[in-house]
């Protein structure tokens, strides 16, 4: 039995039963309680159920989606890091947006542009700019992670192999000394792996909560990366391991 295949499990379970334990879905699963785990915390970030101590129930949220609440997170932060990172795209210019909310932001700050090309793989910046004239938009396609409104999959990473960008802006779920550059949904992640090595210049934008956290999923080495553009002084243990890596620090003005 694969992740999905549990998955589709738990949720029948806790559909019938309203709350699981992981013990006793280890136990029916005949896996180990760490792999359950790992299958509770995938659920919970598709903002399917809600992880509590010892197992979980269904999460009943209104229907605002996980991406719609982080939009309003640290929102000051990730227009500063929006405004900031625009100014590296210029009229003509070919660039990705990765998977978040920062570059969503990012995306809105680029509306007055002419003639540049943005390839993406993320809903809500291909329904912000499908009808405006002055951008080329490229889909990747693949299939729908709905929560989050992105696209991701075999497909995706397929048609990733003929294209190449100037610029790549990429967010994260964690950076952080030891792990780098994280990111929580594995088929999200390996995305941003293929892109990043089809990018001339590669940018990661994320507020100063991201320092410090790990997530589930390696997305990159900071040997890997031109520039970080944050909202703050980090950490500084980080910020010397970034430098010495010889990557760029900015952090972004009010």
């Amino acid at each position: 039995m694969n992740s999905e295949q549990r998955k589709s499990q738990i949720l029948e379970i806790l559909n019938k039963n309203k709350s699981v334990k992981i013990l006793a879905l280890s136990k029916k699963l005949k896996v180990t309680r760490e792999t359950i785990r790992k299958d509770l915390y995938e659920l919970e970030e598709e903002g399917l159920i809600k992880k509590v101590h010892g197992g979980a129930v269904l999460d009943t949220p209104n229907q605002e989606s996980n991406y719609e609440r982080r939009k309003t997170k640290n929102e000051f932060a990730k227009r500063k890091i929006a405004k900031e990172a625009a100014k590296y795209v210029e009229n003509g210019d070919i660039i990705y947006l990765d998977y978040g909310t920062t570059t969503y932001m990012l995306a809105e700050e680029l509306l007055h542009l002419k003639d540049i090309t943005v390839v993406t793989n993320t809903i809500p910046i291909i329904n912000l700019l499908i009808h405006r004239e002055s951008i080329n938009l490229v889909i990747l396609g693949g299939v729908v992670r709905k929560n989050e409104g992105s696209l991701y999959g075999p497909f995706a990473t397929n048609n990733i192999e003929d294209i190449f960008v100037d610029i790549g802006f990429f967010g994260c779920g964690g950076i952080d000394t030891i792990s780098g550059v994280t990111n929580h949904h594995i088929g999200e992640t390996e995305i941003s792996k293929r892109m990043l090595k089809h990018c001339q210049n590669k940018i990661v934008v994320a507020d100063n909560s991201k320092f410090g956290a790990t997530a589930f999923n390696s997305v990159a080495k900071f040997s890997d990366l031109d520039i970080i553009i944050t909202d703050k002084v980090i950490d500084e243990g980080i910020q010397s391991n970034v430098l010495k890596n010889n990557v760029k620090l900015v952090i972004a003005d009010s």
